[in-house]
């Protein structure tokens, strides 16, 4: 078996770092996502009080009061800045998706190239 040519070599661990990176940022916005669902839950939640509800919030190991108001304001702006991540990281997916495609394309159309002229070698003729 012939050695893998660098510029294959090459190819192949971008390819692979490529792979790995889109891996991270699939997880981190599968994160992000489940974060923002439960950000939305909650604000439907207390928006469902009535404007002089009681509201805790949880501040390490104790629960401390917070208006109605003020919990939904720090809800809603946790929202914004979620969907702006997901939305962030779903433009990186993209990105690196069609660098994969891309890697992958040159990967094949390089091992075309070296079939072809191992084909060429066994015939005798280069």
């Amino acid at each position: 078996m012939a050695q893998i040519p660098q510029s294959l070599q090459d190819l192949i661990n971008r390819f692979n770092q490529a792979q790995a990176q889109l891996q991270s940022v699939l997880l981190r916005k599968q994160q992000y996502e489940a974060e923002l669902r439960e950000v939305e839950k909650a604000i439907a939640e207390i928006e469902r009080l009535s404007p002089d509800a009681r509201i805790f919030k949880n501040v390490g190991n104790f629960l401390v009061p917070q208006s109605r108001d003020a919990a939904l304001q720090e809800l809603k702006d946790r929202k914004e800045l979620l969907e702006l991540h997901v939305k962030t990281l779903s433009r990186q997916e993209s990105m690196l998706r069609e660098q994969i495609d891309k890697l992958r394309d040159e990967i094949n159309k390089e091992l075309a190239r070296l079939k072809g002229g191992a084909a060429e070698a066994a015939k005798g003729g280069g």
